[in-house]
């Protein structure tokens, strides 16, 4: 018993040393573990317009930091406190949002409400260490407005990028952010390269310096999406950095650097239901040049109270040059306005122009890309001054059958009856 009684004592002392070892090793590394930091805490308007990135559209207040280490992938996760107008508190997830470019990146997009404005406290937190940071928007504080007209012109390697500012707007900089929308497909962060730009600068030529990131080099005949934003500062300054920032508004466009020289085209953002939509300010009498994915055939509409279309300028230099180009008539119904017509020569839609028009007859053979922006140049004039807010959506078919896709997009046989595929050279 005595015996027994001594073995029992033996083994917990021993069970003693080990937890009180195990404790001295666990108190080692927390006290070693690196404490979380935060750099560049943010709070600021958000104005996102229609985007193919999968980037929210709307208007938003955003919270967040563009640096938190250690970083989400290694647990840390984020709160925003507010004390509301009653008194109450709120409390806000903030999510690890990573790219590339900004591989420690958390934010979190809120509505935008006065009862939100204010004092924002932001905490991260990583096992038993956190930091918190405070921000503050003010009540007063505006959204910002777009830029329209984003045009690309220049070499597939060094594209040239141009927009047009707002009438009258604030300008305290701009931000150039590019994305590879194959990135995106694959679930991966997408942001690429990114740029700020003083406010008198309204052109931007990609250089591959500005693609930082090893592995990620800017490719030509590669799926892009740009986007062109508008910064106001909270001090009116020129310093654009995101705790600077007070609003922001991002106007994307999709691209494709498989062009070299030619006139500069308007970009396009991809709907999501395979139309393109543009926003450009026009003038009477100036042919702008559109330039989306393309199949078989295009379908464009004005956008409300956009002016009519006044004449057309087809490519000459895709398949035979020739072309058949369609309207509405009174009863809503599409007629041919003229058949076989040759790219190299304009198109006069006559007074008072269209408000919609289709042209038909890309062969099959021309082989154009669906997901390039820059294959099928196409040049429209206005009836009147104003924006162009409209829609170009391609009409595909599926190769080698040349039978056209079911589906969101336009269909061929809606509204003509068979009448294009009727005609010689359809199926290429």
């Amino acid at each position: 018993m005595h015996s027994n009684t001594s073995a029992c004592r033996g083994l917990g002392r021993r069970l003693s040393l080990g937890l009180v070892a195990m404790a001295g090793l666990a108190g080692s590394m927390v006290a070693s573990a690196a404490p979380v930091s935060i750099g560049t805490p943010f709070i600021n308007l958000e104005s996102r317009s229609a985007n193919s990135i999968g980037s929210s559209v709307g208007q938003f207040m955003r919270i967040g930091a563009v640096s938190v280490t250690p970083n989400g992938a290694a647990g840390t996760t984020g709160v925003g406190t507010h004390l509301m107008p009653d008194g109450s508190q709120i409390s806000r997830n903030i999510f690890f949002s990573p790219s590339p470019v900004i591989p420690n990146f958390f934010q979190r997009l809120l509505s935008d409400t006065p009862a939100l404005r204010g004092d924002w406290q932001l905490t991260f937190t990583n096992g038993a260490d956190s930091a918190t940071r405070t921000v503050n928007l003010s009540p007063a504080a505006q959204h910002a407005p777009f830029v329209n007209s984003i045009t690309l012109s220049g070499s597939s390697t060094n594209p040239t990028f141009t927009w047009t500012p707002p009438p009258g707007a604030t300008v305290n900089g701009y931000r150039i952010n590019i994305y590879d929308k194959d990135r995106i497909a694959q679930g991966l962060g997408g942001q690429v390269t990114s740029r700020d730009l003083l406010p008198g600068q309204t052109t931007y030529t990609v250089d591959a310096r500005d693609f930082t990131v090893p592995g990620f080099g800017f490719q030509t005949d590669k799926n892009y999406a740009i986007e062109i934003s508008l910064i106001q500062t909270k001090d009116n300054t020129t310093n654009t950095s995101n705790s600077n920032l007070q609003a922001i508004a991002r106007m994307y466009a999709d691209f494709r650097t498989n062009t070299s020289g030619g006139p500069a085209v308007n970009l396009p953002v991809v709907l999501a239901n395979g139309s393109y939509q543009f926003d450009i300010t026009v003038v009477p009498g100036q042919i702008y040049y559109l330039d989306p994915e393309v199949a078989i055939g295009y379908d464009f509409v004005i956008g409300d109270g956009d002016p009519n279309f006044a004449t057309l300028d087809l490519p000459e230099d895709i398949g035979d040059g020739l072309f058949d180009i369609f309207t509405f008539d009174a009863a809503g119904q599409w007629t041919l306005l003229a058949a076989d017509w040759n790219g190299a020569d304009l198109f006069d839609f006559g007074v008072g122009g269209v408000s919609r028009f289709r042209v038909m007859g890309i062969e099959t053979s021309a082989a154009l890309d669906p997901s390039n922006t820059t294959a099928f140049v196409t040049g429209v004039s206005f009836t009147g001054a104003g924006r162009f807010t409209g829609t170009q959506t391609p009409i595909v078919v599926s190769l080698p059958d040349a039978v056209p896709e079911p589906g969101s997009l336009v269909l061929v046989a809606c509204g003509l009856g068979g009448l294009a595929f009727a005609r010689r050279r359809r199926t290429g």
